[in-house]
């Protein structure tokens, strides 16, 4: 009797580990917030390989800048050296432009990889540089003046110069 008790609770505790665990991770198996606005992939946890994140939204950490609305997707790989970044976005309220870019990877390591934006160096206005955070599970956009960013054909477009910094939306 006292070994059927035995195996029975064991049985039981087994069945409930089991069942959180299930839980737990289709919890972590989740990549997207529930309206689908983030979404989150790293097949490769560890730090090796890949990370890919989108969203529809970039959120200004400035409270005077603006959001913008464009949905994007950035995917860094690490063999290659890039990550690509594809955003899509309308425009006049019918057009749509889609564009994709080669980021150059700068930093990668378990916790942060670093890209520049395409032809960064040449860019006479401003400057984006991207920061993925594996241990938060964020995209951040740096956006910086570029050389040529007091110029009057840039101030006439972009404004006076400043750094803005923006999140690719969680929420």
């Amino acid at each position: 009797m006292r070994y059927l008790l035995a195996f029975a609770l064991m049985a039981t505790l087994f069945a409930l580990s089991q069942s959180v665990l299930g839980q737990a991770s289709s919890r972590q198996s989740e990549p997207c917030d529930k309206e689908m606005n983030f979404c989150w992939y790293d097949p490769y946890p560890d730090g090796s390989d890949e990370v890919e994140a989108w969203g529809d939204r970039w959120i200004s950490q400035d409270k005077n800048e603006k959001n913008f609305e464009i949905s994007s997707e950035i995917r860094c790989v690490k063999k290659l050296g890039v990550c690509m970044y594809a955003s899509s976005q309308l425009v006049f309220g019918s057009k749509r432009i889609t564009k994709i870019d080669l980021l150059q990877i700068t930093r990668w390591d378990n916790n942060q990889i670093t890209a520049d934006g395409e032809n960064a160096s040449r860019e006479p206005c401003d400057r984006d540089s991207y920061i993925i955070n594996r241990g938060d599970h964020s995209v951040t956009m740096v956006s910086s003046p570029g050389p040529r960013a007091e110029s009057s054909s840039c101030t006439a477009v972009m404004g006076k110069p400043k750094t803005v910094i923006y999140k690719l939306a969680r929420e």
